[in-house]
């Protein structure tokens, strides 16, 4: 396993294409086998994998997006340090790629969403994804804040410091106006997790623009 470790970060640097569809699949045998040992490199093999999503051939850049997802869930929380590079990196993909590798970068994103530790996967959609000019992006990061509000729940979500959760309740707020129908959809579902909490209306009062409550 540790040869095929070095292997995997020579494959990966090559301009062989099919070395890297190589170096690809070894990641994701050591992340099911062979955990333990791709913990020693975890950072190094997930910026070289991330890279690769950006591959002009997409049989490359479909192979890095799913093994991104492999890693996700096989090293869980080991990826928290690594969600804000790969978030900003899939999410891209949703604005600029063929339905096909858009699925893909969906798909990651929601194992990801699923496998780290939710606080970590919420600053990185908010941060990547929400504000993008490019409504795909925006459904998409949407889609899965949605799944990573409800892991959290409204206590925990309007706990945090005043300059937080404003920052929130403005960026539903925000998303629930948005010109795509789903995306709107998804801000409306996030406001009404919140609207349980005692304080909510305080906040929306506080946080928001007149016109826009």
């Amino acid at each position: 396993p540790q040869q095929g470790l070095l292997n995997v970060l020579t494959w990966l640097s090559s301009d062989d294409w099919q070395q890297k569809a190589k170096a690809l699949f070894s990641v994701r045998c050591l992340a099911i086998c062979h955990s333990e040992v791709l913990l020693c490199r975890l950072h190094d093999v997930s910026l070289a994998v991330t890279k690769e999503v950006n591959n002009l051939r997409s049989k490359v850049s479909h192979f890095a997006i799913s093994t991104l997802g492999e890693l996700f869930r096989t090293m869980k929380k080991h990826m928290d340090h690594e969600v804000d590079e790969v978030a900003r990196v899939l999410l891209q993909k949703m604005g600029d790629s063929s339905e096909f590798i858009q699925k893909a970068a969906s798909r990651s994103l929601g194992i990801m969403v699923g496998s780290v530790t939710p606080a970590r996967a919420m600053t990185a959609l908010m941060a990547s994804g929400v504000q993008h000019r490019n409504v795909l992006v925006r459904k998409c990061a949407a889609e899965h804040l949605l799944t990573t509000m409800e892991l959290i729940g409204a206590e925990k979500l309007l706990s945090g410091t005043r300059d937080s959760t404003e920052l929130l309740v403005r960026t539903l707020v925000k998303l629930a106006q948005d010109c795509h129908q789903d995306t709107r959809c998804y801000g409306r579902k996030m406001l009404n997790i919140l609207t349980s909490h005692r304080k909510f209306d305080r906040y929306l009062k506080q946080s928001v623009p007149s016109r826009d409550l």
